[in-house]
């Protein structure tokens, strides 16, 4: 009867719905599957790793046309996957599906992540998990596609039938099973961001956009360089965040007097050199503090730098270098004794 049904109502290849695309998507996947079975891979192993690439490339597309599919029937309750947030950038690429499907399936079957064992033994009842429910969501799917595809137009599914229920219950628990999955898999194998370093992460974001406005201000920089994204922004921003962090926004993300761990691992190995920065900038006076962050931005000639005078220095600077020595009622006496040393020494 299904052969039947197939004969009757399988979709054109040039059909461009999801449903058709799912179906071919799915096709080709089973005949690479079918032949990696029957294969031998200690006779030809060059194509045997083929086959596999091949494999993993096709579920990579069974699983994109799956979510699109998902984004349309379910796209108000999939699962949260705010967790990505706290992956390395390069982890993120087109492929990760199909990777974390072959994943799946080879802890499903007993293998185990290399020098990644016991969290392999943890995973593997989620993997077999995910691999049940991704062939019942397949098998519904298929159904699907010969009972209610629309040819070259959005899926249509009779709310009414019992069968579009389970596929919708089936998908959903998919999605949840596979954020899971996606979420240990990865966290098994690459270094993944805890809550906190996340967090430290955003307040470093806030300290450079809060250091760009403050340039603004000051006149350090223009409006035209930021609308222009003027590529030497991405140098300037930075050593400009140094001076703030240290100086303008002591209790941020660049406070050296909190514990290392408390610190983002972007500066921890840092930490000495931002010490004896901050030592530095403590001697500066408003004009000499300026003149440093101008030559910061676009390394001029200290002869050529405006007069403090000339230029719009921010009012609320002199506010900040308040606040900053009634937080640090000790950093005046350990100036004056700086100074004083430095007398003594240029004496003798």
């Amino acid at each position: 009867m299904d052969s039947i049904r197939k004969w009757l109502y399988k979709p054109k290849r040039d059909d461009k719905s999801l449903l058709a695309q799912f179906f071919y998507a799915d096709e080709d996947l089973n005949i690479v599957a079918n032949e990696l079975d029957s294969f031998d891979g200690r006779k030809d192993p060059e194509r045997c790793t083929t086959l596999v690439n091949q494999l993993r490339q096709a579920q990579d597309k069974v699983l994109t046309v799956t979510n699109a599919i998902m984004d349309v029937l379910i796209g108000d309750e999939r699962a949260n996957r705010d967790f990505r947030v706290k992956f390395p950038e390069d982890v993120l690429q087109e492929n990760l599906a199909g990777q974390l499907w072959f994943g799946a399936e080879c802890l499903a079957a007993g293998s185990s992540i290399m020098n990644r064992e016991a969290e392999s033994t943890a995973m593997r009842p989620l993997a077999k998990a995910v691999t049940k429910s991704l062939e019942n969501v397949r098998n519904l799917l298929r159904a699907a596609c010969l009972r209610n595809n629309t040819p070259n137009g959005p899926i249509k599914l009779d709310s009414n039938e019992l069968v579009t229920e389970m596929l919708l219950e089936s998908l959903k628990i998919f999605d949840k099973l596979f954020a899971e999955f996606e979420l240990a898999y990865v966290s098994a194998m690459v270094p993944v961001k805890s809550t906190q370093e996340y967090e430290l992460q955003e307040l470093i974001g806030v300290l450079f956009s809060e250091t760009l406005q403050r340039a603004l201000k000051m006149r350090l920089l223009t409006q035209e360089m930021v609308d222009d994204c003027d590529p030497a922004l991405m140098f300037t921003i930075p050593r400009l965040a140094i001076v703030s962090g240290l100086l303008i926004f002591p209790n941020g993300p660049l406070c050296i007097d909190k514990s290392v761990e408390e610190m983002s691992e972007m500066f921890r190995p840092f930490r000495t050199l931002l010490h004896k920065i901050r030592e530095l900038l403590w001697t500066l006076n408003k004009r000499e503090l300026y003149m440093l962050e101008k030559l910061l931005c676009d390394n001029e000639q200290i002869s050529d730098v405006k007069a403090v005078s000339d230029v719009d220095v921010q009012s609320d600077l002199d506010y900040f270098i308040g606040q900053f020595y009634n937080d640090y009622p000790l950093c005046n006496d350990y100036i004056l004794l700086l100074v004083k040393t430095k007398d003594l020494l240029r004496r003798k």
